[in-house]
């Protein structure tokens, strides 16, 4: 953590746009704090769910399927997750929730950071102008799930960091480190195990070595810790948890929803499943074709990594639209934001920008507070959000395949 401070630090002073970029988000995320707390709205509900289990675990109490308080919900992660919430437990839940607020704040703002030295770095050769107003346009986008997260004290954030930080170690060949940080995301959330899809076609051993070892030592560290029949009885609680919320929890944001409830009612509830399915090969797929025209321009410097960041952060978007789970979990989406806007900029398509200002209202604009309850409430039920998703993702698939396709013409010419 003391690198990551002094690294950043290094980075504002050599870097007017990145100073820019810090102090913008620094204001929203103080302004965040004060309204919600004038507001009584400082709740954190999610976090109360984290920091009761944590304690409950430690006390031998049940940890899954209690209702831990009121309307917050019950703890759906691994037994072992709970020991990153062990050091809030040393304070009162009030001082434990504003450094939770303040660490999620760090987390999002340096999430954007890391995204943009990969963009910079792979993507868009030279020197981008306006860097701080272009991160500032998609943090703006996003603002209203960035919110929420806040709000609830949800660990979207920490999931997306995590994401990007696994994908820049291996753009760096520190395989086996981003396996580890995929490892503790799919300690998390499972469901992110579509994103070993790239690795297992680029044939990223090391990676999945990684990956397999931390959900091993995620296994055994509960056991040695707890004692073996605690911490396998908190597996198997684990495991009936996460069946259980994906059944029950409904999403009006996903495809299954859109597609049943929208388009063809009579579709089976197992089509989620072929959804899923059908989205695997789509992505292996492209993935396949991309290591073909890697092979074929063997000549063309940055390609592999180029294609390997779109994989990655086109899968990251997708996972809200394949699941049951929160509106803000579209957070997973500020990469191809980014990505889009940068886009945007240096190759100058302006015909794009009225067409992303609809898709970024649906996707990230549904407020009560804008647009009133009933008008939300009707717009959010016919999963807008997910629609306006899913064409930001086509949308950055097809821009990065003309980027792409620039390159070669341009390299080969």
């Amino acid at each position: 953590m003391k690198n990551i401070f002094s690294g950043l630090l290094r980075n504002f002073r050599k870097d007017p746009s990145a100073y820019r970029f810090g102090l913008f988000v620094a204001f929203l995320f103080i302004v965040i704090f004060v309204f919600e707390n004038i507001n009584h709205r400082f709740w954190l509900t999610d976090f109360r769910v984290y920091y009761d289990a944590a304690k409950a675990m430690i006390s031998g109490k049940p940890v899954y399927f209690v209702v831990f308080d009121q309307g917050s919900g019950i703890y759906k992660y691994s037994p072992v997750i709970l020991f990153f919430f062990l050091p809030y437990c040393i304070f009162s839940y009030k001082v434990a929730a504003i450094l939770h607020f303040a660490v999620l704040s760090f987390i999002i703002g340096y999430a954007f950071v890391v995204i943009r030295k990969i963009l910079t770095e792979h993507l868009f050769s030279g020197k981008v102008r306006n860097e701080g107003l272009l991160m500032s346009f998609a943090f703006i986008c996003i603002l209203i799930h960035v919110v929420k997260e806040l709000h609830l004290g949800n660990i979207n954030s920490v999931l997306l960091l995590l994401c990007c930080l696994a994908l820049r170690s291996f753009l760096a060949k520190r395989n086996f480190t981003g396996g580890i940080l995929f490892g503790i995301i799919l300690l998390t959330k499972p469901f992110f195990l579509i994103l070993g899809l790239p690795l297992l076609l680029r044939r990223n051993w090391k990676s999945l070595a990684g990956a397999a070892g931390t959900l091993v030592a995620g296994f055994i560290l509960p056991l040695l810790i707890l004692g073996i029949s605690r911490g396998s009885a908190l597996h198997a609680e684990w495991m009936k948890t996460l069946f259980f919320h994906q059944e029950s929890y409904a999403s009006v944001n996903n495809l299954f929803y859109i597609l049943q409830h929208l388009f063809f009612p009579s579709i089976p509830d197992y089509f989620r499943f072929v959804i899923i399915a059908l989205t695997g090969l789509a992505v292996s797929g492209f993935v396949t074709s991309n290591l073909r025209t890697e092979k074929k321009h063997i000549n063309i410097p940055g390609m592999t990594s180029g294609n390997f960041i779109i994989e990655w952060f086109l899968l990251i978007a997708l996972i809200p639209d394949l699941v049951n789970t929160d509106s803000e979990h579209f957070l997973a989406s500020a990469p191809l934001i980014v990505f889009l806007i940068y886009t945007l900029h240096v190759k100058k398509h302006y015909w794009f920008i009225p067409l992303l200002i609809i898709l970024i209202f649906f996707y990230g604009a549904n407020s009560n507070d804008l647009l009133g309850d009933d008008l939300s409430n009707k717009l959010y039920a016919l999963g807008l959000i997910g629609i306006s998703n899913l064409f930001l993702v086509l949308s950055a698939f097809l821009f990065y395949l003309d980027l792409r396709r620039e390159t070669i013409i341009s390299t080969n010419g």
